[in-house]
């Protein structure tokens, strides 16, 4: 039955490029197919044919490469993320500390010293010194505590810590007070009720008393300065603020009593006098302020 060439049930022409297609790859068949044939029909003797080889597959590369780059990076990785420490701590052989400290090391070559034959050794001579014996001290016979030895003290100081308000000085003055004397035989210093009295120089206390007649409570203290016994006395000091007794050895500055005003006293303030030892007053501002300056 042959097929209409027209109408709906015509059979669809073959596209040019199919058939061309099919046609070439036809053509190309047929040319291997005889290539092939002429190929197994040639002797093996015969070396005018060229002999026709399967071409070889080239090896490829990319996989050995792509193993080797993983190698890599996988060791870098390691040496930049684990601690050298982690690395090296199953290392067998003992190695010294990063941490540890260093301590150096220093030798000294033996010194050796070389004289010359010229040279004269002399003996050196056998220094002296002398000995200078301490000043003997002073001695004094007082009633009631007996002999007193006073050794030479080299510091003098002010009975008080403030000097700037002095209520009376020393010599003729209007009586302050009803049986008062019109000569003052000391100084009175207005330092402030309660403040401490202290020891104008080292010395031994002869008297410490709070039965002191118009100087209340009072203390007398002998020192030894230059060789000359001097004795200080201070009086209107308050009552059990007694710091000394009889006997005592005392040194400068050393606190006695604190101010007040016991006995034939017009206020708080402490009455200073200095006598030799012919029990005869003198100026004791004076005298302290041509030692101490």
């Amino acid at each position: 039955m042959t097929s209409p060439k027209h109408g709906r049930r015509a059979a669809p022409k073959t596209p040019r490029r199919l058939r061309t297609r099919s046609t070439r790859d036809s053509a190309r068949t047929s040319r291997d197919t005889a290539r092939h044939s002429a190929v197994r029909a040639t002797p093996a003797t015969d070396t005018t044919a060229p002999a026709f080889r399967k071409p070889a597959r080239p090896r490829s590369v990319r996989p050995a490469f792509s193993a080797l780059a993983m190698t890599f990076v996988g060791g870098m990785m390691l040496a930049t993320s684990v601690p050298a420490l982690a690395i090296t701590a199953t290392d067998a052989e003992a190695r010294a500390s990063v941490y540890a400290p260093v301590g150096d090391t220093i030798s000294h070559a033996p010194q050796t010293i070389q004289v010359g034959s010229e040279a004269a050794l002399a003996p050196l001579a056998a220094g002296s010194y002398a000995v200078e014996a301490a000043p003997p001290p002073v001695v004094s016979e007082v009633a009631g505590v007996g002999s007193v030895s006073v050794v030479e003290s080299g510091l003098i100081v002010w009975p008080v810590v403030s000097i700037d308000r002095i209520a009376s000085g020393f010599g003729p003055r209007s009586a302050p007070c009803g049986g008062c004397s019109t000569y003052h035989d000391g100084i009175d210093f207005n330092p402030g009720n309660g403040t401490p009295v202290m020891s104008i120089a080292d010395g031994v206390v002869v008297l410490a008393t709070e039965n002191g007649g118009g100087l209340g409570v009072n203390v007398e203290v002998q020192h030894n300065i230059g060789g000359e016994l001097i004795t200080s006395s201070y009086g209107h000091m308050q009552y059990g603020s007694l710091q000394v007794v009889e006997g005592q050895q005392v040194s400068a500055g050393q606190e006695l009593g604190l101010v007040g005003s016991t006995g034939q006293s017009t206020g708080p303030h402490l009455h200073l006098e200095m006598f030799g030892e012919d029990g005869e007053r003198f100026d004791g501002f004076a005298w302290l302020s041509e030692r101490i300056g």
